[in-house]
């Protein structure tokens, strides 16, 4: 079971930070998403700090 706990960190934090960049309307690329899956925990920063998407209100 304690093999499988970095893992299952690692997994949950992606996935976390995948829920936090669309909650904050950022633009999803598969290119973030493999940086972010390949980061892991370590993505939390770059989510944070990535600026939202803007609206045009026209």
């Amino acid at each position: 079971m304690t093999t499988y706990l970095p893992a299952l960190i690692w997994m949950l934090s992606s996935f976390v930070c995948l829920y936090i960049a669309k909650r904050r309307h950022l633009k999803q690329t598969a290119l973030k998403s493999m940086a972010v899956a390949v980061a892991g925990p370590f993505a939390f920063p770059f989510v944070l700090a990535a600026k939202p998407r803007q609206f045009n209100q026209a």
